[in-house]
């Protein structure tokens, strides 16, 4: 399969398989390489998750499922912090690369090419975020326990994910997907991992019909580069998302959330 090179400083975490991520991640390349957020935010929302994060000269940050490198790059053009980003996708770990080199950062980022769940969980970083891709550690409480573990006490984290919107019949929600956390359940998660709320909110209907639009921009691009049976299928598969993203924001919404971790005593 044709792709670009990556990165000779590029970190690939160990056990991952190169190659067949390059294949795997192609339709989110394609669904999602016009992108710099790959989520419904805004760019305001996003700097105002970094303003909270507020990172200070000789941080350590850490995202996972980083994407293409947006809000490490941020957080790295606010301060002389150490960064690492994380992603599966070699597609988005090889424009978080070229983008940060375009950028004027204060401090230093670097790029790793694997699975989140594969990095040692001691507490050595001072922010570590992750914005939708909680499937990695099985839902929200799993993900902000993950993202716990790797911060150092008082540090602060972020977490993006859908959770039931309020009035929303959860039996109805059952039935089609199993069980979806409420806003009072995250809550509740994160009050029991020591961690207390700074920011919080959820994506707007604005955000959501913005992050769909770029979704088809770049199927539409992806497609006049690309053309092709595979393009075609892409297609198809965004008009697929476009309607899952219909039906399920008559019950659900995305939240971010950002907290300080417990402060060492």
């Amino acid at each position: 399969m044709d792709h670009p090179p990556l990165p000779s400083d590029v970190v690939v975490l160990p056990g991952t398989d190169v190659e067949g991520e390059w294949k795997r991640f192609r339709i989110f390349e394609a669904l999602h390489h016009l992108m710099r957020i790959c989520n419904p935010m805004t760019s305001a929302d996003l700097d105002a998750v970094a303003d909270v994060l507020d990172p200070q000269p000789d941080q350590s940050a850490l995202d996972i499922a980083c994407g293409h490198g947006e809000l490490l790059i941020r957080l790295a053009e606010r301060a002389a912090i150490d960064g690492i980003g994380v992603d599966l996708s070699p597609w988005v770990i090889v424009r978080a690369h070229h983008e940060a080199r375009q950028r004027p950062l204060l401090g230093t980022v670097e790029w790793h090419l694997g699975n989140g769940r594969d990095l040692p969980a001691s507490p050595t970083n001072d922010i570590v975020t992750c914005l939708g891709a909680s499937w990695i550690w099985h839902g929200f409480a799993g993900t902000v326990r993950a993202l716990v573990s790797k911060t150092t006490p008082g540090g602060r984290i972020a977490i993006g994910d859908l959770r039931l919107r309020d009035g929303a019949d959860a039996d109805a929600v059952f039935a089609e997907h199993g069980s979806v956390s409420t806003k009072a359940d995250q809550e509740e998660v994160i009050a029991a991992a020591g961690v207390t709320p700074l920011l919080a909110f959820d994506a707007d209907r604005a955000s959501w019909v913005d992050y769909q639009d770029r979704i088809l921009d770049s199927a539409e691009s992806y497609q006049l580069a690309n053309p092709g049976p595979k393009a075609e299928a892409f297609r198809r598969e965004e008009a697929q998302w476009r309607c899952d993203h219909e039906r399920d924001q008559q019950f659900m919404t995305w939240t971010v959330w950002v907290g300080e971790t417990q402060p060492s005593r």
